[in-house]
């Protein structure tokens, strides 16, 4: 029997939102008939990437910058026509990558399913100009998809024109999660929190890439005036990110550096949860 073949496609590859709903979903299906490439245009270090190889899911990286359009375009159109996808499951934040679309219908794959995971674009000096581009590029390329999904509606209205909803609708996909292994170990906690140096502490926690999105700046504001009232108090975040040297900049700033813990990124997540007293999650905006 042949194998189904799919390309699952997200810009980048690193230990991000994406890449971690791709990772939950696809090592808890059953891939016996199924063959899975992951397309990306920048295969960056990630948590996820060895448990998915050991799975048998291969890894295909277009020119290594998600700014190379051209090369990348190129590369993805011989890449379809090396692999003849079955689906190509496009997983993206903005517009511009339903163009992956097109070049999908054009080299006749026939399932194509684009997938909103995002309800806005972050504040910059070039946002104004993204958001042009990202108007445009939905409504000349979402129709290429034969298929719509989005984490929540605000995500679905944010990349697929009005029109098209009205016509085709979407389908809601839960970021599905492995609730079991989140389920509490007090002795865990325990371990966790004396292999941290965190015994007697108010542990305020986040898990996150470390960007303007998921906001950790104001996460250290309201940790300082905590910190005011709690001197034995600890901040304790989870993740990496291109915001990690302002983060430590601003801690520096405020006094606060040896009372913030910058742990990493981590593939035992739930076990730093359980050791937290307070989770603080004060993003700008989310898929969700």
């Amino acid at each position: 029997m042949k194998k189904l073949r799919v390309g699952c496609f997200c810009e980048t590859w690193i230990s991000g939102g994406i890449e971690s709903f791709l990772y939950n979903m696809l090592l808890h299906m059953d891939l016996s008939n199924v063959e899975i490439d992951l397309i990306t245009a920048r295969l960056g270090e990630s948590i996820f990437t060895s448990p998915m190889e050991e799975a048998g899911i291969h890894f295909y990286e277009l020119s290594g910058s998600y700014k190379k359009f051209r090369k990348n375009y190129a590369m993805f159109r011989t890449l379809l026509q090396k692999r003849s996808y079955d689906v190509l499951h496009i997983n993206t934040f903005y517009g511009l990558s339903a163009y992956y679309a097109v070049l999908a219908k054009r080299a006749g794959v026939p399932k194509i399913i684009l997938h909103s995971h995002n309800t806005t674009l972050r504040k910059s000096a070039g946002r104004p100009l993204k958001m042009l581009l990202h108007g445009m590029s939905k409504r000349m390329f979402s129709y290429a998809a034969t298929d719509f999904w989005a984490c929540s509606g605000e995500a679905a209205k944010f990349l697929f024109p009005a029109q098209l909803l009205k016509n085709r609708g979407y389908r809601f996909i839960p970021n599905g999660i492995d609730i079991k292994k989140f389920c509490f170990n007090p002795d865990v906690r325990k371990q966790v929190r004396n292999r941290l140096g965190l015994d007697e502490y108010l542990v305020v926690g986040n898990v996150g890439r470390l960007c303007f999105q998921k906001n950790q700046m104001f996460l250290i504001e309201i940790f300082a005036e905590l910190l005011k009232k709690n001197p034995k108090s600890r901040l304790l975040l989870v993740g990496e990110g291109e915001d990690s040297l302002k983060l430590r900049r601003q801690a520096q700033q405020y006094g606060i550096t040896d009372s913030i813990l910058f742990y990493g990124v981590s593939d035992a997540v739930e076990q730093l949860f359980w050791a937290m007293d307070v989770f603080v999650f004060p993003s700008v905006f989310e898929g969700l």
